[in-house]
């Protein structure tokens, strides 16, 4: 047995698929029932030429005639034109534009820093006109006198309004204009 041969698959191909594996092994003789039962014998196809293929031609190009360049229209030149001082103008604007927005965030930041001096200020201003201090001062020196409970003030309406103010503006233009306004206003009457 150990003279046996091993059984080996061997393949029927034509091409590149397997139609029917057979076993090769030694020849056995078949009954004769066994001969008429089994399918018959298939022939051998011949080994297939390869076909040749047939020739391919070279893409021909087709040959395309090249017109000659004429002159540009009047309207492309000017569109392109146009588009560029569009093009040109946007540019521009939107540098103004960083531009005033730098400049209101600047000045946001300095009114901030004025409301803060604007607040300390006012403080400072409410501060001198203390009317407590300003009545001792007074009291002290003797220009304002309280009255007392049986004292009667009595307060004279009976005249027009008037108003005194003072007048800072006697030298410069202004000056000159009031003195000539005075002047003329006393040639009239």
């Amino acid at each position: 047995m150990a003279e046996q041969k091993r059984s080996t698959k061997r393949y029927r191909t034509y091409g590149n698929v397997a139609y029917k594996p057979e076993f090769e092994q030694d020849p056995v003789r078949r009954s004769r029932r066994d001969q008429m039962n089994a399918a018959p014998a298939r022939r051998q196809e011949p080994q297939r030429r390869p076909q040749p293929r047939p020739r391919r031609r070279p893409a021909v190009r087709p040959s395309v005639q090249v017109r000659a360049q004429t002159a540009i229209s009047p309207f492309a030149v000017v569109g392109i034109f146009s588009v560029l001082a569009c093009t040109l103008l946007l540019v521009v604007n939107c540098a103004r534009l960083a531009v005033v927005n730098n400049d209101i965030v600047e000045l946001r930041g300095t009114l901030s820093d004025l409301q803060d001096e604007n607040r300390t200020l006012q403080a400072k201003y409410e501060l001198v006109y203390d009317l407590e201090a300003i009545e001792a001062q007074f009291l002290s020196n003797g220009t304002m006198v309280r009255p007392n409970e049986n004292q009667t003030v009595y307060l004279d309406l009976s005249g027009g309004d008037s108003v005194v103010y003072y007048d800072g503006s006697k030298n410069g233009l202004s000056g000159i204009l009031q003195r000539a306004e005075r002047f003329f206003a006393g040639l009239l009457s």
